[in-house]
């Protein structure tokens, strides 16, 4: 078995066509033709993350976040990205990124984020072609006030703080319907304004758009981007039912590179 075993994969499931023009996905270190001795599954690709590869034996990452984003004018090894390549040519690992194809893709990171928080009926926020699309909407069965909304959602997510951007018409409302964008997804602060949600769940969310939320009536809780890590188990257990019989490990020198103080 090979890595054109986990191209297969891909292309059934999230095809490098879905992801945006400015992304960078696929094999980006490697060669698809090196036998698969182990898959480790991460967030981000970094030092401690390609030394825990290194130690379970695995010859392969899947990273979400592209460690190759913008084309590289030199490979300078005292650089810390430059150390990281070298690692991954020296010890012979393969890198595959699957990025916005993943986000975008029916059982990708949003399907898997609202799966977490037990959202029912679930659609596509905003649909980028006539069947894929970013973002999921969703609803409980039964209404929660908004504090046990966010305690509730904090502990699925196993998110320790979140910042909430509160417009004064849903001070005294319950949280029901809820759109989710993992990630940076402020963007889409208009289809969830459309979809007439509670409340919308995303990451990195500037002060100005904060501000663009509340003049559009619209509440929402930045989760981080962090909250992304849940997808390891899902893309794990996609793996193993496509048949890759091979050790599929998940990282765990990953954190929130945050600290809030």
């Amino acid at each position: 078995m090979n890595g054109h075993v986990l191209k297969a994969f891909f292309n059934t499931h999230y095809p490098q066509d879905l992801a945006y023009d400015w992304d960078n996905v696929g094999l980006q270190v490697g060669s698809v033709n090196a036998p698969i001795k182990g898959i480790l599954i991460c967030l981000d690709v970094t030092k401690e993350v390609v030394a825990e590869a290194i130690e379970h034996g695995c010859n392969y990452i899947v990273s979400h976040h592209p460690f190759i984003f913008k084309p590289l004018r030199n490979i300078l090894t005292d650089s810390y990205r430059g150390q990281v390549l070298e690692q991954l040519l020296k010890h012979d690992l393969n890198l595959y990124v699957s990025h916005t194809n993943y986000d975008l893709g029916h059982q990708g990171m949003n399907h898997v984020l609202a799966t977490k928080l037990e959202l029912t009926k679930l659609s596509v926020l905003e649909y980028t072609t006539d069947d894929y699309g970013i973002g999921r909407v969703g609803s409980w069965t039964k209404a929660k006030p908004l504090e046990e909304a966010i305690s509730f959602i904090k502990a699925r997510l196993d998110v320790s703080t979140a910042r909430l951007i509160l417009h004064p018409k849903h001070q005294a409302k319950s949280v029901q319907t809820i759109a989710i964008s993992g990630g940076s997804g402020a963007s889409h602060m208009f289809a969830a304004k459309k979809a007439e949600v509670d409340l919308y769940l995303t990451g990195d969310i500037s002060y100005h758009q904060a501000q663009d939320m509340l003049q559009l009536g619209l509440s929402a809780l930045d989760i981080g981007h962090y909250a992304e890590h849940h997808f390891k188990d899902a893309l794990r257990e996609e793996l193993r039912n496509f048949g890759l019989d091979v050790p599929i490990v998940l990282s765990q020198h990953e954190h929130d590179p945050f600290t809030f103080v």
